[in-house]
């Protein structure tokens, strides 16, 4: 995968707990900041998605409700036929 070089500025305790994470796990600065910003970026994306989805069940429950009204004169004129 192409890579690009970037310059980020850290706060000087976020860079320390940045630098012991990287010795416990035995692993470069870049690719831990590679890992979380994936994972960030994957949280954020469920999380537009699951804002996506609560607006449209929401939506949707309402075009349930009117559908619902639309037919309830249909039903109480049905079940009076029903012995």
């Amino acid at each position: 995968m192409p890579v690009e070089h970037l310059n980020i500025t850290l706060p000087i305790g976020l860079r320390a707990a940045l630098d012991k994470e990287v010795r416990r796990e035995h692993t470069k600065r870049s690719t831990l900041i590679q890992k979380a910003v994936t994972l960030y970026l994957r949280v954020a994306q469920e999380k537009n998605l699951r804002e996506m989805l609560k607006e449209g069940y929401i939506e949707m429950a309402a075009e349930a409700k009117a559908v619902t009204r639309a037919f309830q004169s249909l039903d109480r004129e049905s079940l009076q036929h029903v012995d």
